[in-house]
């Protein structure tokens, strides 16, 4: 608990640092299916992500993320449970390292690798984040961007892959 807390800590403070020079700073959004252990409970997935990239080389990037992934819908019931609580939204909070890597003008290849924080439970919530994303740049500050999302939970995982669109400021 004590190395997470540190961790969150590092990164807000690399994240609000950064905000000031807005150089790099970007947001996204997305929606998508849910998919793994997620699509018993929910169908689809929000989510909505800020962070602030800087140039490593010409062209690499790296710098913080965060935001939200929030699971909604009602899932396929394979466990015949009926899903009593599936009315309630599944929100996680990621708070990551993102990586970029134009591999030509048009497309960039990403990976935001992290931690996510589940606001649902206040002990113990969350788990190992995951997400390689590909960006196709159709401007030099607007981009349509697909990705898979995985948070590693103990007993589970939470899954969705998103379609959404991704501004520079």
């Amino acid at each position: 608990m004590k190395k997470r807390l540190i961790f969150m800590t590092i990164i807000a403070l690399l994240f609000i640092s950064s905000i000031n020079a807005q150089k790099g700073f970007r947001i996204e959004v997305g929606i998508g299916p849910t998919t793994g252990d997620s699509r018993e409970y929910f169908s689809y997935t929000l989510l909505g992500n800020f962070y602030y990239l800087w140039n490593v080389s010409d062209n690499i990037t790296i710098g913080p993320t965060t935001g939200v992934l929030v699971f909604l819908g009602d899932g396929n019931y394979t466990s015949g449970s009926n899903c009593f609580f599936c009315s309630i939204p599944d929100v996680y909070i990621p708070i990551a390292i993102a990586s970029r890597v134009d591999i030509s003008k048009e497309f960039t290849l990403g990976t935001d690798i992290g931690y996510g924080i589940s606001a649902n439970t206040i002990n113990e919530g969350g788990g190992f984040y995951f997400r390689p994303n590909i960006t196709y740049n159709l401007k030099e500050k607007f981009a349509f961007i697909g990705s898979y999302s995985n948070i590693n939970e103990k007993g589970g995982s939470a899954s969705t892959i998103s379609l959404g669109l991704n501004f520079g400021f």
